[in-house]
């Protein structure tokens, strides 16, 4: 039961860490990462999953005379992607 508190617990913080901007346009802004993360599992297990914590995820969007800064703190954490087409990431800033 304790393992299962642990992994809820993670998923609810990664949610809760993470931005994530679709279908949008991003003119002259600053996108700052600067989470602090420790100790965290961020997990992806199945088909086309993603999971990330202390991240900004930009999928589909026109990133137009902006700065980007990714300036996050990680320490202790476990990224795992397993199964076909999943992707794990902590304090990144991934572009689609």
């Amino acid at each position: 039961m304790k393992k299962m508190i642990i992994v809820v617990m993670g998923v609810v913080v990664a949610l809760g860490s993470t931005m994530a901007m679709a279908q949008s346009k991003v003119e002259k802004s600053v996108i700052l990462n600067s989470s602090k993360n420790a100790g965290n599992a961020n997990i992806a297990i199945g088909r086309d999953n993603v999971a990330s914590t202390g991240s900004v995820n930009i999928k589909n969007s026109k990133v137009d005379k902006s700065v980007i800064l990714n300036s996050s703190k990680n320490a202790g954490n476990a990224n795992i992607a397993i199964g076909e087409g999943n992707t794990s990431t902590t304090g990144s800033v991934t572009i689609e």
